[in-house]
């Protein structure tokens, strides 16, 4: 297998893991929630709540990011595996390298936004706010009450993360096929 054609296969190989993490990162944080239980205070009945990542613009960003990079990342998966060189530009400007920065963004920010925002809810005060004590009205964390909750964003984040890693190495080999070769559909 010459050269050009080893950097098409990894291009390939890493843009479907691409493409699968994308999916795999909005769909654990699509579904990250959990019911919480509340004992009650100083004898009050105990109480319950919801906790979603659709009530945290942070997380909710991570999922419609997720999603838009995994339709780029099947785009630029299409114009590398199927479609001819010509077709993979606009005008004069390459489409494949255009979706993968865009892909890198979306992923890469929303990363960065989901491990701020379970930063921010593992010490947020809310309905699971300690009462005993503290003067700052807080203390509690949903994390405490909400472990697995906590734990499904920090993995959705992880898997985001990979995922921006990922497509940065598939322009990487992308960009070794270029110089290894005078054509082909990702070459710009």
């Amino acid at each position: 297998m010459a050269d050009g054609e080893a950097s098409r296969a990894v291009s390939l190989l890493f843009r479907i893991a691409a493409l699968v993490l994308s999916v795999a990162a909005a769909a654990v944080m699509g579904t990250a929630s959990q019911l919480v239980v509340v004992d009650g205070d100083r004898g009050a009945p105990p109480s319950s709540y919801a906790v979603s990542y659709s009530q945290y613009n942070a997380l909710k960003y991570f999922v419609a990011a997720g999603a838009i990079s995994a339709v780029s990342s099947a785009a630029a998966l299409y114009l590398c595996a199927v479609r001819s060189a010509a077709a993979a530009t606009i005008g004069s400007l390459p489409l494949v390298p255009l979706l993968d920065a865009a892909e890198q963004g979306l992923l890469f920010s929303a990363a960065g936004a989901a491990f701020a925002a379970r930063g921010v809810v593992g010490t947020a005060a809310g309905p699971w706010a300690s009462s005993g004590g503290d003067a700052g009205g807080g203390g509690g964390s949903v994390c405490d009450a909400a472990g697995a909750f906590c734990g499904k964003v920090s993995v959705a984040a992880g898997v985001g993360a990979c995922a921006a890693v990922v497509v940065a190495v598939a322009a990487m080999a992308r960009d070794a096929r270029r110089r290894g070769s005078s054509e082909g559909p990702c070459d710009w």
